[in-house]
């Protein structure tokens, strides 16, 4: 037989193995959740009222359809950015409308929307960006599911919207 010499003594070897075990004890293991859904707020922009205004942390900017600013008689100023979406689409924007205000409660906040040429969901066709979030203190707490806009009512919470999976009709596979 033979045996490996090592430094380390019989105490060393339990000690380590002690604290290896311990480290296991203190591992936490968390549940998995299933997607809270998309956070919408209702909001008034000149008398139209939105119920579900979309909250979007991924979005930079803050976009209304071009057919709503048409609508509502807004002064676009030329923009020439362009878009680029999840799906790898680009767009080039419409224009921008700047302070626009958007009441939420009593609250009336101003933001910059880039007018797209998008599809139109009558009530729930504003998409809110990082900038608006910035503005009124949005606080996302995902362990409960709600959105707080602390700096225009801290005691206010929304739900999210559950999201709508795509219907997909199964395909048969041929074999060759």
């Amino acid at each position: 037989m033979f045996f490996r010499e090592t430094r380390e003594t019989e105490e060393d070897i339990r000690r380590m193995f002690c604290e290896a075990r311990e480290q296991m004890r203190k591992r936490v293991t968390v549940k998995k959740k299933s997607d809270p859904g998309e956070f919408a707020i209702p909001c008034t922009v000149k008398g139209i009222e939105f119920q579900h205004a979309l909250c979007d942390t991924w979005a930079s900017v803050s976009i209304l359809p071009r057919v709503m600013a048409d609508h509502l008689g807004l002064q676009v100023e030329p923009s020439k950015e362009l878009f680029t979406f999840v799906d790898c689409s680009q767009r080039n924007s419409g224009g921008i409308v700047r302070e626009l205000e958007v009441q939420i409660g009593n609250a009336f906040v101003p933001v910059d929307f880039h007018v797209l040429d998008i599809k139109l969901n009558w009530n729930s066709s504003l998409l809110l960006g990082r900038a608006f979030l910035s503005i009124v203190g949005a606080v996302y707490n995902l362990q409960t599911n709600w959105l707080c806009l602390t700096l225009i009512d801290p005691h206010v919470h929304y739900n999210p919207i559950p999201v709508k999976k795509p219907q997909m009709t199964p395909k048969r596979i041929n074999d060759p």
